[in-house]
């Protein structure tokens, strides 16, 4: 199968365009050392001569290890290259029949596409250079085609070198990223000038690298601006969770400096959840409310619920299952504040949870919906996050979308406004998680809604429209050709497939181009009228509550 499939790429393939091609993206010294400069000159441009200068260090570091790698590989495997023997079969660029090239050669893995691989993926996880990213990308797939069709390595051979490549770019971005991360620990040659101290640690600026901060001392008494705090927690079937959580909240803002409230939401729990809450309330004062709902309306509902309940300037979120870690919120409102920011979110940098069926598919969403929404964070699932309220207030929530709360910030407060903070996780103790595989898929859906609201809420008649212009174009264009074959060659068209393609795709585009003008006339009517929450409250915060009552003052 390797040698039919290399056969067919480099037979089946042949053309000019593509031997001047393939040829051109093989050489080093006329494709590789240009792109290499090309790299350098970009990034001095984006961060300065110095920061540039670091980032090619780093990346020619990166693909010098790979390299090294490969050439040992080369000497275990021992592999020949299809070139040595396969010669008489394999046409040379520009002609018909190859040479052997030689007794010493190794295959076994490519180091082109080793290498190109290497410096695509350390781009890509460790610089947000959208532009570079997806060029680079191209370039190692171009360069792994073109060894194959010049007849140097096998298909297997260039997609083990593929992967190698990516597995040392992705180690290569961990690293660095990881020790940016850790304070006291630094490489020399990416160090540059640290951030404001409630920013945390950050080793390069947002064009060279992606910031990374690093957990900042916690708020002292005082230098707070003066506010006062809401903290909403949603729980769900957390009974054993219950006391622990009060006791830690109420430790971790002891001293706090300004009025605090916190809300606790039961989400229509079935184990006893509300009953511990009503026998623990008595413990604390009229500060800790708790708002139950009629039925599980899930945990994006009972967030809103707590949102539209608090009463402070500032309102911090959090899960009830006790792997947030309470001490953190003084720290994330103090860099909301201090930083003039509408949403601080935490990231679990260090998370405490199933790598399979929880960490790896988080890192995959989080880059997923970044790379679709624009707002780019390393955790999107964290609920520990610190809001404005005046912002947070003026966004609803439905279905699912408390994991896209930031993307949905972003519609109303600029992006930059949306920072986030490395914050403690820690593993559950009591109860079972909510979680699993099959959010996946519910988030896949949300994220197409996220989209569209992000892109076409207040024309949506565009997105139909686009949709509509091309199928009707097509439709327009088939149905042309088979008019001028009936009308010029007399052609029999009656029973062609392509008539109906062409009839379907006409219908197709008239019924997208009306749902986007009915889109329209929707879109205005729900600006017109008033939102609608997505709950029903059983019991709980009474609307009349005195505004100066049910705070936790400070202590003197």
């Amino acid at each position: 199968m390797d040698e039919r499939l290399l056969l067919w790429i480099n037979q089946g393939w042949a053309n000019p365009l593509l031997d001047g091609l393939f040829w051109w993206v093989s050489q080093r010294l006329w494709f590789s050392l240009p792109l290499a400069a090309l790299l350098l000159g970009d990034g001095v441009r984006r961060c300065g001569w110095k920061a540039g200068v670091r980032v090619f260090l780093t990346v020619a570091v990166t693909v010098a290890v790979g390299d090294v790698i490969g050439n040992l590989l080369k000497g275990w495997f021992a592999e020949p290259r299809p070139c040595l023997i396969l010669h008489e079969q394999l046409r040379r660029v520009g002609s018909t029949v190859s040479g052997p090239c030689g007794a010493e050669l190794s295959g076994m893995p490519s180091n082109h596409a080793l290498n190109f691989c290497t410096v695509a993926t350390f781009i890509a996880l460790a610089t947000p250079w959208r532009v570079w990213r997806n060029g680079l990308f191209i370039s190692a797939v171009l360069v792994g085609l073109s060894r194959i069709y010049l007849g140097k390595h096998y298909p297997s051979q260039v997609l083990a070198g593929a992967l190698i490549g990516v597995t040392v770019g992705w180690l290569a971005a961990w690293l660095v990223t990881r020790c940016r991360a850790m304070p006291g620990l630094s490489l020399s040659f990416l160090t540059t000038q640290p951030a404001s101290s409630h920013s945390g640690t950050i080793t390069m600026n947002s064009e060279c690298c992606p910031a990374t901060p690093a957990p900042t001392p916690l708020a002292t008494a005082g230098v707070l601006p003066p506010h006062r705090l809401s903290v909403v927690v949603p729980l769900y079937n957390e009974r054993d969770n219950v006391a622990p959580l009060l006791a830690g909240i109420h430790e971790a803002l002891a001293h706090y400096p300004c009025p605090w409230e916190l809300i606790v939401v039961d989400d229509g729990s079935s184990d006893g959840t509300d009953e511990r809450l009503s026998a623990d309330l008595g413990q604390y004062g009229p500060h800790v409310r708790v708002l139950g709902l009629q039925r599980n309306f899930g945990q994006t509902a009972a967030m809103q619920a707590g949102i539209d309940a608090a009463r402070g300037d500032v309102i911090a979120t959090l899960d009830g299952d006790l792997q947030n870690d309470p001490a953190d919120v003084p720290r994330l409102v103090g860099r909301l504040l201090d930083g003039n920011l509408d949403l601080v979110v935490g990231w679990r940098q260090d998370r405490q949870d199933n790598v399979w069926l929880r960490t790896i598919p988080s890192r995959i969403a989080n880059r997923l919906i970044g790379n679709i929404t624009g707002v780019r964070l390393h955790d999107y699932g964290c609920s520990l996050k610190v809001y404005r309220a005046s912002v947070i207030k003026e966004v609803r929530l439905y279905g699912e979308m408390h994991r896209f709360i930031p993307a949905w910030m972003s519609v109303r407060t600029m992006p930059r406004r949306i920072q986030e903070e490395v914050v403690h996780h820690r593993a559950r103790l009591h109860g079972e998680s909510k979680y699993g595989l099959s959010r996946t898929f519910r988030v896949l859906v949300d994220l197409l809604s996220v989209y569209f609201f992000l892109r076409f809420l207040t024309r949506p008649g565009h997105f139909f429209g686009r949709i509509g212009l091309v199928s009707g174009g097509l439709g327009a264009v088939i149905l042309l050709y088979l008019f001028g074959q009936k009308l010029f060659l007399a052609a029999n068209i009656g029973a062609r497939p392509l008539l109906l393609i062409g009839v379907l795709l006409v219908l197709m585009a008239i019924q997208f181009l009306t749902t986007g003008v009915l889109s329209e006339l929707i879109i205005r009517t729900y600006f017109a009228s008033s939102a609608s929450r997505p709950y029903v409250v059983r019991s709980g915060i009474a609307d009349d509550l005195p505004p100066d009552a049910g705070w936790c003052a400070p202590h003197e």
